[in-house]
């Protein structure tokens, strides 16, 4: 993928229910510059759906992975489906995107088609359709833009309220139209996947009559946060450290109360105390001309991490994000930027050995939130003071 683009990313998956797994399954594969993401539907629900879709989507996904051509592949995979005799349908379908530089590769066979948005449209691409013995393959390929958004999906979107609220289930140009409609060109992934994955629950009543999975991919232009936590250990390194800080482009994240006032010294201006912006367990924020958001340390990092636990667990959570410390913390690290510069400085903090945080927590702290950043995407880099 162009060096210059970040692939937004996130996934939604639910089990048929009373189903224990998914007979839906979606990975990716390859590097971060050259991708592949497979979504494979196993016929039915539970143990042997989870095990068809699995199977499927792990050979194309490594023969893929292997440099093995697009077209190989699916031929490989397509010829080795068997079809159930009762239903006459294949025992998994499959979706298979690969992104080379600025061009994608989708490939669909029985899966409910991808949806690319572009400046707020539907994009119709052109589709090439080929047979593989008795196999319906079609084929895209798509010139990557700035802005674009690609949704795959199991047929358990399109399902969404058969015998409930409708008939005939939910089209995918209904679907195209309901994510336009809700800003879904200009909205995160995450809160993209969790809308749709909302009106599919709304049309099913909340009843899951088959297996979901929602995967978007929002392909946008690099952004960075430079996040400072902690005063450097020689308070003779402040100065040098402000200045690294501040000479990094992007927005500028402090945590930390004496890391806020080492910064209101240097840029010579007030901080203001935002009363009633914290609670019984997260202090209040600060406002610093200068600064994109001022919150307390390691408190409201632990707190911000846990938020992440949460919506990892629960991702229509990512709906209801509001205005607290923590919540905003969130929203720089975790969904406003591609790129995450940490400046963490080493100084021990007596007021935090008085409520029982020590070094080590806060280290342990910081190298949770380094993993978790890299988990999701992004690209971390972090430097010691």
């Amino acid at each position: 993928m162009r060096e210059e683009l970040f692939l937004d990313f996130a996934l939604i998956s639910r089990n048929h229910g009373g189903e224990t797994l998914c007979g839906d399954f979606f990975k990716m594969f390859g590097t971060d510059s050259e991708p592949v993401f497979v979504l494979s539907d196993g016929l039915g629900s539970g143990v042997k759906a989870n095990i068809l879709a699995t199977l499927t989507c792990t050979i194309l996904g490594r023969l893929l992975e292997h440099g093995i051509p697009l077209a190989e592949c699916v031929d490989t995979i397509a010829a080795t489906l068997p079809v159930c005799r009762e239903r006459h349908m294949a025992y998994a379908t499959f979706t298979a995107l690969q992104i080379c530089g600025d061009k994608a590769f989708l490939v669909e066979y029985d899966n409910p088609p991808a949806i690319l948005l572009r400046n707020g449209q539907i994009l119709k691409s052109s589709c090439n359709v080929r047979f593989v013995g008795d196999k319906e393959i079609h084929e895209r390929q798509i010139d990557i833009m700035p802005g674009d958004v690609l949704v795959l999906m199991s047929d358990g979107v399109t399902h969404s309220g058969i015998g409930r609220t409708n008939d005939d289930g939910w089209t995918t140009a209904e679907a195209g139209k309901f994510l336009i409609e809700n800003g879904a060109y200009e909205n995160y992934a995450s809160v993209t996947a969790a809308v749709l994955d909302k009106k599919c629950s709304m049309l099913s009543k909340d009843a899951l009559d088959d297996d979901r999975t929602i995967a978007v991919m929002r392909f946008c232009r690099r952004s960075t946060v430079n996040l400072l936590i902690g005063p450097p250990e020689n308070p003779k390194d402040d100065e040098r450290m402000l200045k690294l800080f501040f000479a990094k482009k992007g927005q500028h994240v402090v945590c930390g109360g004496s890391t806020g006032s080492m910064v209101s010294r240097y840029l010579d201006k007030p901080i203001e105390i935002v009363e009633g912006s914290g609670s019984e367990r997260v202090p209040d924020m600060g406002k610093l001309d200068g600064l994109d958001l001022l919150t307390e340390g390691i408190i409201t990092i632990s707190a911000a991490l846990e938020l992440r636990e949460r919506i990892k667990k629960k991702p229509e959570l990512i709906l209801e994000l509001g205005k607290s410390p923590e919540e905003l913390l969130y929203k720089k690290l975790f969904l406003e930027c591609s790129n995450i510069n940490i400046f963490f400085g080493t100084a021990a903090n007596v007021a935090h050995e008085d409520i029982g945080i020590s070094f080590e927590k806060k280290l342990e702290a910081i190298k949770n939130l380094q993993m978790e950043l890299k988990a999701a995407g992004k690209s971390v880099k972090k430097e010691y003071f």
